[in-house]
């Protein structure tokens, strides 16, 4: 059986941003890779978009890195890459679990900078939770973040997620350095609808 959220649309829609499927080719790596290549690596510390750097150095690495990512979520998740007035601003990455947690898992999250205290971040959140539980049945989100991440904690406290724990050392920088990582959730019985 197809796992539900293989069958959203190429492209969602909110009320100021697109959300796209993009295929896995050199125009789309190139694509990417354009969107960030000047943008500030110490800005996406918490967030690796290359495949051994902070950001790609080439359109070669972003395609390689593209084609993980699209094996990553072959059986049960999407890449959707954010544009705002048809510029690519930013990138999700979504997994739903179709067993009987039915789980939405909301991870790899980026905005190239221009982009930040827009509410872009709140505005995909929201429309992605709306497709969760109202469409494809989910009975819960997850989110996660570092613990010193706090523009990020910030923002999925203000989406009303419940912090579940902090996972001691759970996760790792790409500069090796460990760090703990939050686990938030949200349940359907808590969705208020958007």
């Amino acid at each position: 059986m197809t796992n539900p959220i293989k069958k959203l649309p190429k492209i969602i829609k909110t009320a100021r941003l697109e959300m796209r499927q993009l295929d896995v080719t050199p125009e789309n790596a190139q694509l990417v890779f354009d969107a960030v290549k000047n943008e500030n690596p110490a800005d996406f510390y918490y967030n690796q978009i290359g495949n051994t750097n902070l950001l790609p150095k080439s359109m070669d690495e972003m395609l390689k890195q593209m084609q993980v990512e699209a094996a990553w979520t072959a059986d049960n998740g999407i890449n959707l890459y954010v544009f705002h007035n048809g510029k690519l601003i930013g990138y999700r990455r979504l997994f739903f679990h179709d067993d009987a947690t039915k789980t939405l898992q909301m991870s790899s999250v980026w905005l190239i900078r221009s982009a930040w205290g827009n509410g872009f971040a709140r505005e995909t959140s929201d429309a992605i939770e709306k497709i969760a539980f109202e469409t494809l049945g989910a009975n819960r989100i997850t989110r996660q973040c570092s613990a010193d991440n706090v523009r990020s904690a910030n923002s999925i406290r203000s989406s009303d997620f419940h912090l579940d724990g902090i996972a001691r050392q759970g996760g790792i920088y790409p500069d090796s350095k460990l760090y703990d990582n939050m686990i938030w959730s949200k349940l359907k019985s808590e969705y208020k609808g958007k």
